[in-house]
């Protein structure tokens, strides 16, 4: 798809390239579950804000927005469904993990959203067995993509 890739929060909230964090969190702090997290070091470029799952036709989507410097640069997908894959750890299995990114895979696919390089960046999907989870994302202005991740 040569559009890139674009959410809309049905509470207000537009996902897409070039969305400031100021935004998100002057605008739309209600939407977030997971406050301000810096990733790596202390003064680390990149935050990430985990927002309010929401259901699109039966999918719960599960987000998580990475920003560099203030702006949108990854999201980070996930089929948010407990009754599916469990709350916890003593309810995890691989198998929901891979089916959990099938269910991703699937709902990106029927939107347009082909896992793969993009003229605007990358869409990926799979399993990572080093966290044990299946989902997957959306890099912007990106050609690299996790190795581990695959189904």
């Amino acid at each position: 798809m040569t559009v890139a890739f674009a959410l809309h929060h049905p509470e207000g909230l537009h996902i897409a390239c070039g969305l400031q964090e100021a935004v998100l969190v002057d605008r739309h702090a209600a939407l977030i579950v997971v406050p301000r997290v810096p990733r790596a070091v202390q003064g680390s470029d990149w935050t990430w804000h985990r927002l309010k799952a929401w259901s699109d036709g039966g999918f719960m989507v599960g987000i998580e927005l990475a920003f560099f410097q203030g702006s949108l640069s990854e999201c980070w997908l996930f089929h948010d469904d407990d009754s599916r894959y469990g709350r916890d750890w003593s309810d995890w299995s691989e198998r929901k993990e891979r089916r959990r990114a099938k269910a991703l895979r699937d709902w990106l696919g029927a939107r347009g959203w082909a896992s793969g390089h993009h003229a605007w960046g990358e869409v990926w999907v799979g399993y990572d067995p080093r966290t044990g989870f299946g989902g997957g994302g959306v890099r912007y202005g990106s050609a690299d993509s996790p190795a581990a991740m695959r189904v």
